[in-house]
């Protein structure tokens, strides 16, 4: 299921072209809004994940909007996501949005699914599990795409573990230079003997590092397939992806699952698109608008053992 997104804005034209590039880019706009009282009626309604409002709202403010929505908090306490966005420079309102219950800002220039979803990951850093999935033709396309996760998480001082074949981990060291020495390495086939095996050594790791209050875990890995003829070995391995966001759900770790389109067959790249609730390119990371909820996954698997 990908992000749901409601967004607030006076401009017509804006709301039809945000629409259309969000939803193009993997976000589900479930609705907009122009004025406050619209805001607050569809977000209600609608219960987006994430709810982004023009600052400048005709004669009203998005601020008041923001606020508005604060207090209505779901039966968990948590209240509802919101990010400003508007033409004008962030610099004339940072203060403003600093004592606002909104995550944060990003100017219409760049507003992106992409950009959406790294400051909600930003914002939630060391919330829980984030599931991705890079689907990549050459380790040097590999090292390309996870060079930003992996930089990003030694600036905040995130472990990093890498459980990739030898030349994904050359193109990895070669992209991060001195920085790779920072870097944890597991062995692949050891690593994955296993679902069973995968997931005992995720929990144990990140287990020991919730208990001696360290920081999130970033992970680079890639799931040593069985051959196409292995159709339960398969299953068995696309059960696991399905399960592993819920599973980890509270964990502070990040994964990406890196896919080769050269090596695997066309079903097993299918559907680490379904089971994977972020995907991760060249240009960043986005909501996967083909996420299936792992239940759904799982039932499109049925009979045990389908082929890949």
């Amino acid at each position: 299921m990908a992000l749901r997104c409601l967004l607030v804005d006076d401009s017509r034209p804006f709301l039809e072209a945000a629409s259309e590039l969000l939803g193009r880019e993997g976000l589900d706009v479930v609705g907009t809004a122009s004025t406050k009282a619209e805001a607050l009626e569809r977000a209600r309604e609608l219960e987006p994940d994430v709810t982004v409002i023009d600052i400048d709202l005709g004669s009203e403010s998005g601020f008041d909007v923001a606020w508005e929505l604060a207090p209505s908090a779901d039966a968990d306490g948590a209240a509802p996501r919101t990010l400003f966005t508007s033409a004008r420079s962030e610099s004339e309102f940072s203060e403003l949005v600093a004592i606002t219950p909104a995550l944060g800002f990003i100017p219409k220039t760049k507003l992106s699914a992409a950009a959406i979803v790294d400051l909600l990951a930003d914002r939630d850093h060391g919330s829980g599990c984030r599931h991705e999935a890079l689907v990549y033709a050459t380790p040097e396309e590999l090292a390309e795409a996870t060079f930003p996760f992996m930089h990003e998480g030694l600036a905040r001082g995130d472990d990093l573990l890498v459980i990739l074949r030898e030349d994904r981990r050359v193109a990895l060291r070669q992209a991060l230079g001195a920085e790779a020495s920072r870097m944890k390495f597991e062995d692949v086939d050891a690593w994955y003997e296993s679902p069973e095996h995968a997931f005992r050594g995720y929990k144990q790791t990140t287990d020991e590092r919730v208990a001696r209050g360290e920081p999130r875990l970033r992970v680079v890995a890639e799931i040593v397939w069985p051959e196409s003829g292995q159709s339960a070995q398969i299953a068995a391995w696309k059960r696991y992806e399905a399960r592993i966001s819920e599973a980890m759900a509270s964990v502070p770790v990040s994964i990406i699952c890196a896919y080769n389109t050269t090596e695997l067959p066309a079903g097993i790249v299918t559907d680490a698109r379904r089971t994977h609730p972020v995907l991760r390119t060249l240009d960043g990371a986005r909501p996967n608008a083909h996420y299936a909820e792992p239940g759904e996954f799982l039932h499109s698997l049925e009979p045990a053992g389908s082929s890949a």
